[in-house]
C-alpha cells in the first residue's frame, strides 16, 4: 500500500484539481511535471546524459532541454557538466533525495490501480501450444491463477507455438504457455519454467521406425526432422550434434506438422507433455550420448499490470533448465 503521508498528499492534490481545474493549477505552476523529475533522476543515477537518454528512449537534446526547464522551474542549477563528467549540485542532491522515494511510490501506486482495475474486469487471455497435454500442463496453471484471483475470467486459445509467441508480443494475449528446448531468455518478458522433461523422438505407426527396438545416431542422420519454419522452439545450434545432422523439414503450422508426422514422412522431437493418441504414435529415448530437454514455460510481459498474479505460477515451477 502507498505510505499514508503520500496518500494524503495525493488525495489533497486530486481534490484541489477537481475543485479548481487542472489547467488553472498548471498555469499557476503548482503542478510538478513528473516526467521531468523522472528524466532528472535517470541522469542523477547514471551521471551520463547519453546513457540516460538511451535508457529513456529520447534524444540527448530533448533530455537536456527537459533538465534545463526543470532547473528554471525550481530556480536552481541541479547538475554541473564538464567535458569529462556530470556531477550533482547541492540542490540536485536534495531533489534526488526528496523525489526518488516519491516517484517510486507513484509508480507502485499506478501499478496497484492498474492491477485492481484489471482484476475487477476479471479477464485474462491465455494462449497455449495446441500440442500440449491440457490436463497435465494447462489446467493446473489455470487452477493456480483462479485460486489466487477468484473473480478471474480466463479466456483460452490453443494454437501454434509461433502464433502464441507472436500474439503475446503484440499484446493480444496476457499469458502464453509453450515449450522451449533450451534456456529461454526473452527480452521484456518473464518466463517461468513450469515443467522440464527429457526430449524424445516421436513417430507415427506408419513410420519405418515404429517397430524398432531403439533409434541409433545413424538412423537420425538419415531421416527428416520436423521443425517449425518460423519461431521454432527448436533451433539447429541448440541441438546435440547427432540430431543436428538430421535433414530438417520446415513446416508453417501445427496441422501441417501433424499431417506429415501422421503419414510417417518424418520424425519429431517432443517432451513427455506432448498430447498424443496411444497406439498411433510411439516415443523413443534419444540414442546414448545424445541429450536434450524440453521445458514448458509460462510467459508474460514483465511490466504487465497483472504480473504479480501471473507470478503466482512460480509455485508450480520445477527446477529451471540448465
Amino acid at each position: 500500500m502507498l505510505v499514508p503521508r503520500l496518500q494524503s498528499q495525493l488525495a489533497s492534490a486530486i481534490d484541489e484539481m477537481v475543485e479548481r481545474g487542472y489547467n488553472d493549477l498548471q498555469k499557476e505552476g503548482k503542478l510538478v511535471d513528473v516526467r521531468k523529475i523522472e528524466y532528472f533522476l535517470e541522469v542523477a543515477e547514471t551521471l551520463n546524459y547519453s546513457r540516460a537518454a538511451e535508457r529513456l528512449h529520447i534524444s540527448h537534446q530533448a533530455l537536456s532541454k527537459q533538465i534545463q526547464q526543470l532547473e528554471q522551474e525550481l530556480g536552481a542549477k541541479l547538475l554541473e557538466r564538464s567535458t569529462t563528467r556530470v556531477t550533482l549540485t547541492p540542490a540536485g542532491e536534495k531533489v534526488r533525495e526528496v523525489f526518488t522515494p516519491l516517484l517510486q511510490a507513484l509508480r507502485y501506486g499506478y501499478t496497484e490501480v492498474q492491477e485492481y482495475i484489471q482484476q475487477k474486469d476479471g479477464r485474462l487471455r491465455v494462449g497455449y501450444f495446441n500440442g500440449l497435454s491440457f490436463t497435465r500442463m494447462v489446467a493446473p496453471a489455470i487452477s493456480c491463477l483462479e485460486e489466487a484471483s477468484p473473480h478471474l475470467r480466463v479466456e483460452l486459445l490453443a494454437t501454434d507455438v509461433h502464433k502464441v509467441q507472436k500474439m503475446l508480443e503484440q499484446d493480444n494475449l496476457d499469458l502464453a504457455i509453450f515449450p522451449v528446448f533450451s534456456g529461454h531468455h526473452w527480452k521484456n518478458f518473464t518466463c517461468i519454467p513450469l515443467y522440464v522433461s527429457p526430449l524424445y523422438i516421436i513417430v507415427s505407426e506408419r513410420h519405418p521406425w515404429y517397430h524398432k527396438e531403439e533409434i541409433t545416431k545413424e538412423d537420425i542422420a538419415q531421416e527428416q526432422l520436423l521443425i517449425y519454419r518460423d519461431r521454432s522452439p527448436i533451433k539447429a545450434q541448440e541441438l546435440m550434434p547427432q540430431v543436428r545432422a538430421a535433414k530438417r523439414l520446415p513446416v508453417d503450422n501445427f496441422d501441417t506438422y501433424m499431417g506429415i508426422l501422421r503419414r510417417g514422412e518424418a520424425f519429431g522431437l517432443v517432451g513427455d507433455t506432448y498430447s498424443r493418441r496411444e497406439g498411433e504414435y510411439r516415443m523413443f529415448e534419444l540414442p546414448k550420448g545424445c541429450r536434450g530437454q524440453s521445458c514448458i514455460v509460462a510467459a508474460y510481459h514483465h511490466q504487465h499490470p497483472l504480473r504479480r498474479l501471473m507470478g503466482s505460477l512460480k509455485k508450480l515451477s520445477t527446477v529451471p533448465m540448465k
